[in-house]
């Protein structure tokens, strides 16, 4: 006999989001009040579902709020997420409807609910609030959740004391919340241990953090396994601001953190690094030894990231790598080289790096491998890894002098590739070789003098013709050269090869006078007659004058005897030590740049040690804070600052070229950012979009699809707002630096230089 089917077995499944009809919320507002004696969970988890379905659509169920505050005494944990979802929702907007919803909260924050995950979930939601009426709700909430014997309800109330500080940071200061926080550091959960030191390092901040002494250290240390990845983090940077009082000390920390080396994470293993880096920074022996000894971990953190795929993780901790051996640990890493050759599906800025990372460990004993590897890259399909290749080699040339004339000879038949922008990067590189060494400029030059018919780019162009200017006594043909290049050239086409030429054309005319004679005053015709750029004719006019006045002095300035060069300005990289020893493990290691380069108002806490007791496992905390200045308990009007003038620029700001110079070259870079262009542009266009807004533009050019900008102005106190922009429509993508005398108003500078950008950048 065939089963019948109940008509239920029809149903379809709920479907709470569908159009709602007229009397709808008084319908939901019925289901609420039958279900309050209702006790099947699911019965009351649909009705529930309902009433959040409907506000979700934008539907106002605002006035079903009553009912869901009398539904919401329940121990299921699903029912209380929807009604606090509901409650916090409506609360904010009407005062009368938050008091009942922190009343709802308070109740299910009390002990005597044996849910804990109920308790927290309350105070999470109870913490949410920020209106000054919650502050006597929140308070003793806060206060019982910190001393819950569950974990879970004291590691909510650790991060609504945060809450609470970024509120009432008054109320926060004058409570037993910060004895309470350190108490906490010893608590057998490792994640409210945690919690409780990222909470005192923010409360505190205006302190320098927390304050450290040895029994905290060492009691950290003694259970670090016990705690989570981002945990063992954490107090791997607290343990790196301690200062040991004395070397005992200092290795016994180190003897402790030494196993978490071998930690599969990444965050675990350079958080025991940068502690070890910290307390040998003074003794360039000790630290030689530490690079010894995070050298393998390291490493094979990096090749498992390889393995995986894991690319962002590999770059980070070959960016940590890269920087130690900036700072001396080259030779550590010599053995290594095999693990920094690139491979053909790697990501291209990890390419980089390892290419960095090989010309700075060659040394005499993998000399030979490394440029073999370095040279095959230059074939790579991939024009920016190839270029990085050429570089490479002419950096390990500049540094091993004992190899610069076999590397000098491996760049040289990179010309034979007939490959344009191989061509370029190696004749830009000799020009550097021949910078340091002048001995080598014979081989080079009579070489590259057939290079100029086959290579295109401006760079290249200009490479040869600085060579052919500097070196053109030990040419035959260098003036004919020269005389061949100016032929139908026009100088604002091409600005950077018409400097070189310039240049070129002077010193070879004081060298072989009668031979550049014509040449030389048909480029001062072309200059003054046909360039519009002035920097081109100021030189121009200098050369002029100069060689007008004396041809002797001329000599004496122009083609003045070159000492030889040690280094290029370009290479000094003093500031990677300061990074190594202040902010190894964080953003600057990826940047290559200090942190207060590209963040505002960040406290060093490395630098700016707290002076306290910290935590004494046999004491109470409150000397922490007895230098604090707090105020009274009660919550405070805060005084009105005076209303600020109005802040306007100058209508005809006036600045000459040598102020705008000398200020650029002084001030500190305030901003810049980068942005996609909306359209193209042409340099007029853009000055005059500035200038509707009272900024004038001081200089500006465009050449080959790149724009390049200086502007200024000045606010009615004279102050001034230097930017830089560029403008490329190759990738259309635009660039602007800042710099301001005084920054009081940079804010309000850049409302209106947003304003004067606003056409030029994508929505």
């Amino acid at each position: 006999m065939a089963q019948v089917q109940t008509p239920a077995q029809h149903l379809p499944p709920p479907n709470f989001f569908v159009s709602n009809k007229k009397g709808e919320v008084n319908e939901l507002r019925q289901m609420l009040k039958n279900i309050m004696s209702e006790r099947d969970d699911n019965k009351r988890r649909e009705v529930i579902k309902k009433v959040i379905a409907y506000m979700t659509l934008g539907v106002d169920v605002s006035s079903l709020f009553t009912d869901m505050v009398l539904i919401s005494s329940t121990t299921d944990i699903v029912q209380k997420k929807m009604i606090y979802l509901y409650l916090i929702n409506y609360a904010e907007t009407n005062q009368e409807q938050a008091l009942m919803a922190i009343n709802t909260f308070f109740k299910d924050c009390k002990r005597d609910n044996s849910d804990p995950k109920i308790r927290g979930l309350a105070l999470r939601n109870l913490c949410s609030f920020r209106f000054e009426g919650a502050v006597e709700y929140i308070q003793p909430a806060i206060e019982e959740g910190l001393n819950d014997p569950d974990p879970y309800v004291r590691r909510t109330a650790i991060i609504g004391v945060v809450k609470l500080y970024r509120f009432a940071k008054d109320v926060v200061l004058e409570s037993s919340f910060i004895d309470t926080l350190y108490d906490l550091i010893r608590d057998p959960d490792s994640v409210v241990s945690s919690n409780a030191i990222i909470a005192l390092n923010e409360v505190l901040e205006d302190e320098g953090g927390i304050a450290i002494n040895r029994k905290m250290v060492i009691f950290l240390l003694n259970r670090i396994s016990h705690y989570t990845e981002f945990g063992q983090s954490i107090i791997f940077d607290l343990v790196a601001r301690y200062q040991p009082p004395d070397e005992e000390e200092k290795f016994d920390v180190m003897s402790l953190i030494e196993e978490r080396l071998k930690n599969s994470s990444s965050s675990i293993v350079l958080g025991c690094v940068k502690v070890m880096l910290n307390y040998t920074r003074d003794d360039p022996q000790l630290t030689r030894q530490v690079y010894t000894r995070v050298a393998p971990p390291l490493i094979t953190l990096f090749t498992s990231g390889e393995v995986t795929g894991a690319y962002e993780l590999s770059y980070s901790v070959l960016a940590h790598i890269h920087l130690i051996i900036s700072c001396g640990g080259a030779e550590v890493f010599e053995n290594e080289y095999k693990n920094f050759y690139c491979k053909y599906d790697e990501p291209t800025y990890i390419r980089f790096l390892k290419i960095e990372i090989l010309t700075m460990i060659a040394s005499d004993n993998n000399i030979t491998e490394i440029i073999n590897e370095l040279s095959a890259y230059v074939t790579d399909l991939n024009t920016e890894i190839s270029k990085k290749s050429i570089q490479g080699l002419g950096t390990i040339a500049l540094r091993l002098h004992s190899v610069s004339a076999s590397i000098v000879q491996q760049l040289l038949s990179f010309l034979d590739f007939n490959i344009d922008y191989v061509i370029t990067e190696t004749l830009v590189t000799m020009k550097d070789i021949m910078r340091k060494y002048r001995g080598l400029s014979t081989d080079i030059m009579s070489t590259i003098e057939g290079s100029l018919d086959i290579v295109n780019a401006e760079e290249g162009k200009a490479a040869i013709i600085w060579m052919i200017g500097e070196f053109g006594e030990s040419i035959d043909d260098a003036p004919y050269i020269i005389e061949s290049i100016l032929d139908g050239f026009n100088p604002s086409e091409n600005l950077q090869v018409a400097h070189a030429l310039l240049t070129a054309c002077v010193k070879l005319f004081l060298k072989r006078a009668p031979e550049m004679h014509h040449t030389l005053a048909n480029i001062f015709k072309l200059v003054f007659s046909e360039c519009e750029d002035a920097d081109l004719q100021d030189r121009a006019g200098f050369y002029y004058k100069l060689l007008r006045t004396n041809p002797q002095e001329a000599h004496q300035i122009v083609n003045t005897e070159k000492h030889p060069i040690a280094s290029f300005y370009e290479d000094d990289k003093g500031h990677y030590s300061e990074i190594l020893s202040q902010e190894f493990n964080q953003l600057s290691v990826i940047y290559r740049k200090l942190s207060k380069k590209f963040l505002k108002g960040q406290k060093n806490l490395l630098s700016e040690q707290p002076e306290g007791p910290g935590m004494d496992l046999t004491q109470n905390k409150q000397e922490a804070t007895a230098e604090t200045d707090l105020l009274s308990l009660e919550l405070q009007e805060e005084p009105q600052e005076p209303e600020q003038p109005q802040f306007m620029l100058k209508s005809n700001p006036e600045m000459n070229p040598e102020e705008f110079q000398e200020l650029w070259m002084n001030l500190d870079e305030e901003m810049s950012l980068s942005r996609k262009l909306a359209m193209p542009v042409e340099v007029e266009q853009v000055e005059q979009m500035f200038s509707e807004y009272q900024i004038a533009c001081i200089a500006s050019g465009g050449q080959d699809g790149e724009m390049k900008f200086y502007f200024y102005a000045r606010d009615e106190r004279n102050t001034a707002y230097l930017v830089e922009l560029n403008v490329s429509l190759n990738n259309y993508e635009l660039e602007f630096v800042l710099k301001v005398q005084d920054q009081t108003y940079s804010k309000d500078f850049m409302v209106i230089l947003s304003k004067a950008l606003g056409p030029l950048i994508q929505a």
